[in-house]
């Protein structure tokens, strides 16, 4: 078993040296939509679609640059005061009014592709260089008695390529994000259907306190740069969301009154990544060399000879 926990401690710390944690405040604006059915009747939204600012903070891990867990904090404005002071006619009388801005927390996970760039690379250059050499000789003389003496050289011829490193990156490029997770809201307002005045009712709408949240960014960066991210959120409300009913009396008569809501919305953010990581040291681009030599080669050749010569 202790041999097994050390294999796995090991493989841990090898992974935390090449992962790298980023920070990512975020801004954009957020478009909410709860719906509520009364007595279980069909959903209606009472305010529709509603804009709203979004300030979000995400800290992710991520091993070996691709993926990792994530850890999120966002504003949410989900919550519809939805308002009414009689019960039997609670769709047809009534006021809605945004509730106040809270907090979420979320987790999950993301991963990370591999950078699509937007043009191609710059290829590297290389250098030759040349040398030859060449010697000849060769010597003659004539007379009664004569010799030639001849001499050749073949010298040596050397050729050397070099390889340069290649250029610094400097190209755009692109990575997507997805990413899954589950979001809560601590501290949420109550759910039921409570008396807020003198004859008036109220039922906090999308009141969620748990939800699935799906997201997928685009990260953009040049060279080894990360510059700006842009996502695109969606979350679904789950937990807190089941039917509340409310039991009155109208005249004498006991009522029941049911409400029932659900809440989806999304979201397009832009942030601004803050990585902290170890940096890896760039290697060194070690040159090739290329040569070929052929050995100098010397031969000669004497040729001598005598002629006689006679006088007169």
């Amino acid at each position: 078993m202790r041999p097994f926990i050390l294999i796995c401690l090991f493989a841990v710390s090898g992974y935390a040296a090449t992962a790298q944690f980023t920070v990512l405040p975020q801004f954009g604006l957020e478009n909410s939509k709860t719906a509520v059915a009364v007595n279980q009747q069909s959903y209606f939204s009472p305010l529709g679609g509603q804009w709203s600012p979004q300030a979000a903070v995400r800290l992710d891990y991520a091993f070996k640059k691709m993926h990792g867990p994530f850890i999120e904090l966002a504003t949410s404005r989900s919550v519809v005061n939805y308002k009414f002071s009689d019960p039997q006619n609670a769709t047809a009388a009534y006021t809605a009014l945004r509730g106040n801005m809270q907090l979420r927390l979320e987790g999950g996970y993301q991963v990370t592709t591999k950078p699509l760039y937007f043009n191609k690379s710059a290829p590297a250059t290389t250098s030759t260089s040349s040398t030859t050499s060449h010697c000849q000789k060769s010597e003659q003389r004539t007379g009664c008695s004569k010799y030639m003496t001849h001499s050749w050289c073949g010298g040596s011829k050397t050729t050397k390529t070099t390889a340069a490193a290649p250029p610094k990156d400097t190209r755009s490029w692109m990575r997507l994000q997805p990413a899954v997770g589950v979001a809560y809201i601590p501290g949420a307002p109550r759910s039921d259907i409570y008396q807020a005045e003198p004859a008036v009712y109220q039922y906090n709408a999308g009141n969620w306190t748990t939800a699935v949240v799906s997201s997928l960014g685009f990260e953009f960066g040049k060279g080894t740069e990360r510059t700006y991210t842009i996502s695109l959120n969606y979350l679904k409300g789950l937990g807190n969301l089941d039917m509340k009913s409310m039991n009155t009396v109208v005249d004498n008569k006991p009522i029941t009154t049911t409400m029932q809501s659900k809440v989806s919305n999304w979201s397009i953010r832009m942030g601004i990544p803050i990585s902290f990581g170890k940096k890896q040291a760039a290697a060194k681009q070690q040159a090739t060399q290329k040569s070929y030599n052929t050995e100098k080669r010397c031969s000669q050749y004497k040729m001598e000879y005598h002629r006689h010569c006679s006088g007169y």
